[in-house]
């Protein structure tokens, strides 16, 4: 369930700039940091082709209409795993990919 939580976090902070778990912040709130990774992030979104566009902003508005403590607790396993060395990330990733092809994570 937590690596399914942080998979998802992290696909929803990959397209979310906002912090807060309410509306997102206004352009000039953001960090000249938070700023630059939003350009990446845009830069980045715009070059995938259609279908990925649209499962990317089906999957935001999944996590949109989530209740705002599951967002919060979703940025915060997020924040975590970004916080994790490059071992750990891959060790990470090499365990979801296994807990996914399981199917496990389906309901």
């Amino acid at each position: 369930m937590i690596l399914r939580a942080v998979a998802w976090a992290f696909f929803a902070a990959s397209v979310a700039v906002a912090a807060d778990p309410g509306a997102p912040r206004g352009w000039d709130s953001l960090s000249p940091g938070e700023q630059e990774r939003a350009r990446r992030n845009y830069q980045h979104y715009q070059q995938l082709p259609d279908r990925k566009r649209e499962q990317i902003d089906q999957r935001y508005e999944e996590f949109r209409n989530l209740p705002p403590q599951e967002q919060q607790r979703l940025r915060q396993n997020y924040d975590t795993f970004r916080n994790l060395d490059a071992n750990q990330r891959r060790q990470f990733n090499e365990k979801y990919r296994r807990w996914k092809s399981t199917g496990a994570e389906k309901h």
